[in-house]
């Protein structure tokens, strides 16, 4: 199943947890529907008691369910869940928790950066810098991951002997044709390269190269567009990332994490390291959950945020690459690594 999908799963079940008289049966159908797909699909639940407590206090005396979905934005505070929410005809309820850090140079930029950029650095240092996407309904996979794969062929040549990939405006939103377009970065045959692991600690699905092909929860991904020339086995890379580096952007760092001559420079990134399953309460209103944490190819679990290898704060220049702070680190790690 694609964690990033949202897609929306039938319950046909009630369930009485209290024995308060509520003073509409909808509301109460509706509260003990998102409390039982809570407490049986959600990557935290230690305090699923406060969350009962809570709907079944405010709700019980509630005319109709629409007075409900503003009442989830506690509930999501309480499971710690900022990555999930309530969708209730067409808007969100959730937790709006504020943000760590803030970059004022980067959050300027988010709106134009859009699309991938990619250019030689120096003599022989590959650069390939990749925006976020809104492929939530997985009909840009193909478009994405080919157009990764486009701009590599662009300037990889024999004298490229390092790789900066540049996650820094990558905001998240379907990680599978941003893996896919990497694929000949992350490794080479027969590697897990990270997965998913639920409340339980149980692996929920497997990131894998095999026998050539990517393979995601078992699902093999094809891309259309072949690099010309081979990625070099173990060739070194610098992963960058700031504050704004989240959700599919953070999966990415991750996938690359552990691969031999791989560092992460630059800021810690948003925290939205979990991955997000969408459940159906009726014909108005579903559940994003978090239901899983992402592991990477060491087995380490990530509850929150990455925090890189080489801390640089600030001091980013995409006008100008070769004055930009965390790129002139990046280059500084990279001299030293292929001498």
């Amino acid at each position: 199943m694609y964690k990033y999908c949202f897609l929306f799963i039938s319950l046909f079940l009630s369930v009485s947890f209290f024995s308060q008289n509520f003073k509409n049966d909808s509301v109460k159908l509706f509260v003990d529907q998102s409390i039982d797909l809570i407490q049986n699909n959600a990557v935290d639940t230690s305090k699923i008691e406060s969350i009962k407590s809570s709907l079944y206090s405010k709700g019980q005396n509630l005319d109709q369910v629409s007075e409900l979905p503003p009442l989830y934005t506690e509930v999501f505070e309480l499971l710690g869940d900022y990555h999930g929410g309530l969708k209730y005809k067409g808007k969100t309820y959730g937790w709006n928790k504020a943000q760590g850090a803030d970059n004022a140079y980067l959050k300027v930029r988010l709106k134009s950066e859009t699309v991938v950029k990619s250019q030689v650095l120096g003599k022989n240092t590959g650069y390939i810098r990749i925006p976020g996407n809104n492929d939530f309904v997985f009909k840009k996979v193909d478009s994405i991951a080919n157009d990764i794969s486009t701009h590599i062929n662009e300037i990889n040549s024999a004298k490229i002997k390092a790789w900066i990939i540049d996650l820094r405006m990558n905001t998240g939103g379907n990680m599978y044709p941003i893996l896919l377009g990497l694929k000949e970065f992350i490794g080479s045959d027969n590697v897990v390269f990270g997965g998913f692991r639920n409340s339980k600690g149980e692996s929920s699905g497997q990131w894998e190269i095999k026998d050539g092909k990517m393979l995601i929860d078992g699902i093999e991904l094809v891309r259309q567009v072949s690099l010309r020339m081979p990625i070099k086995k173990d060739i070194p890379i610098v992963v960058l990332t700031s504050c704004y580096t989240a959700s599919a952007g953070e999966m990415t760092a991750i996938s690359l994490i552990g691969r031999r001559n791989t560092l992460i420079v630059g800021e810690p990134t948003a925290d939205y390291t979990t991955a997000v399953q969408g459940f159906r309460i009726n014909a108005d209103a579903g559940l994003n959950l978090s239901t899983d944490y992402v592991v990477d190819r060491n087995s380490k679990v990530y509850k929150s945020h990455i925090q890189p290898d080489i801390e640089v704060i600030g001091g980013d220049n995409l006008e100008d690459l070769m004055m930009d702070k965390k790129i002139r680190k990046a280059l500084e790690v990279l001299r030293s690594s292929t001498k």
